[in-house]
């Protein structure tokens, strides 16, 4: 599972950023791009996991890339089952060794950043972070409307993503 994080997530787990000499393209198992967002509490942060190609989004509670990443194929298989794509999971490669490198691509970023103030809003708009329903904020998410050249559609969300993935499999 690749992963491209942040400099400032990097420099919290003690991670040394390396640039991806192998770029994925628009097929999965693709790659994840990390994050911190603010829990909007003195010293409470999440990481949010943004997946390219298909811009599902998981956010994880806690800083530290290293203990969000073993919770993380948990997450994102909890995901696609709601969602009633498990039948996608073997592609994601899940269960595959991390790889973790320095974000590179400026429209993922841009897609990150949109989102960072949906989903700050989500977590501090409840009482305690013991309230929070991460899965929920995920499933949020999955809904969104992204713009871009995907799919050859001038706005794509990630359930179109998705579907487009289960054709191509039933298809091919």
């Amino acid at each position: 599972m690749k992963i491209k994080a942040t400099k400032k997530l990097l420099n919290i787990a003690c991670i040394k950023g390396i640039k991806d000499s192998n770029p994925s393209g628009y097929e999965l198992p693709g790659e994840w791009f990390a994050s911190l967002v603010s829990m909007n509490r003195p010293g409470k942060l999440a990481i949010h996991f943004l997946h390219y190609p298909t811009l599902i989004s998981v956010i994880i509670p806690g800083k530290s890339l290293n203990k969000a990443l073993p919770l993380l194929p948990a997450r994102i298989a909890s995901l696609l089952k709601r969602q009633g794509y498990q039948m996608l999971e073997p592609q994601f490669g899940i269960h595959l060794e991390p790889e973790i490198f320095t974000t590179d691509s400026k429209s993922m970023l841009g897609h990150m950043n949109a989102l960072k103030n949906n989903i700050e809003y989500h977590l501090a708009n409840v009482e305690s972070t013991d309230d929070i329903k991460f899965e929920r904020i995920d499933d949020i998410h999955y809904e969104c409307l992204f713009s871009g050249k995907t799919l050859n559609r001038k706005y794509v969300s990630p359930k179109a993503i998705l579907d487009d993935f289960v054709r191509q499999m039933s298809n091919g």
